[in-house]
């Protein structure tokens, strides 16, 4: 028992090191790429790999942290020519890239909220209406997400029920088939409840 418990731990190590991998040098590939690009004077081209990069977010990724950079200064430098449709871009590919990313935790949430800012701040100035900024923002900050909470409680009640289906088949039952009586009847309680949080969580969410 302790011997096969051991060995799905390591399995589970070794994907999720090989899941991490691939994030990392796609996300390393791409932004080496924008810069490339950048450089060569090809600005569009080069947000589009920095956004690629974005979208390989792991926590302490310097290649996302390296992207933001680069990205910012681009619409900022393009804020200072009066390339207003560019600045919009990429402030948008910021905000939409980070918002991508996001899960327990908002990564980068002042880098952000610096970029609703910035939206709504070229948006109003686009339609020439002071009054615009303030609208915009407002929808940019409104969110229909699902609370997080609820959501973890779903995802938590998931896991629980589907691990106490294979618990069940793993701990309740003889290789010959029988069912242990006390095996089975823990095993139950605990699917069914892990069920009911699943149902409640999405109901909630």
């Amino acid at each position: 028992m302790a011997r096969k418990t051991g060995w799905i731990l390591v399995l589970l190590v070794v994907v999720l090191l090989m899941a991490w991998f691939r994030v990392y040098l796609f996300g390393h590939q791409a932004r080496m790429q924008a810069d490339r690009l950048l450089a060569a004077g090809h600005v569009d081209e080069a947000v589009g790999f920095y956004d690629r990069t974005l979208h390989m977010y792991w926590p302490g990724s310097p290649d996302v942290a390296q992207a933001i950079t680069q990205l910012k200064q681009i619409a900022l430098d393009a804020q200072t020519q009066s390339d207003t449709g560019l600045a919009l871009h990429v402030w948008r590919v910021i905000r939409s890239g980070l918002y991508a990313s996001r899960g327990l935790y908002q990564p980068y949430s002042e880098t952000v909220v610096e970029a609703e800012e910035a939206i709504a701040t070229l948006v109003s100035h686009e339609a020439a209406d002071p009054q615009a900024k303030a609208r915009h923002l407002a929808l940019l900050e409104r969110s229909d997400d699902p609370a997080r909470g609820w959501s973890m409680l779903a995802l938590m009640g998931f896991a629980l029920w589907i691990g106490a289906a294979i618990a069940f088949i793993w701990r309740a039952m003889t290789a010959d088939g029988r069912l242990l009586s006390r095996p089975a009847l823990l095993w139950t309680a605990v699917f069914i409840t892990g069920y009911v949080l699943w149902i409640t969580g999405l109901a909630f969410a």
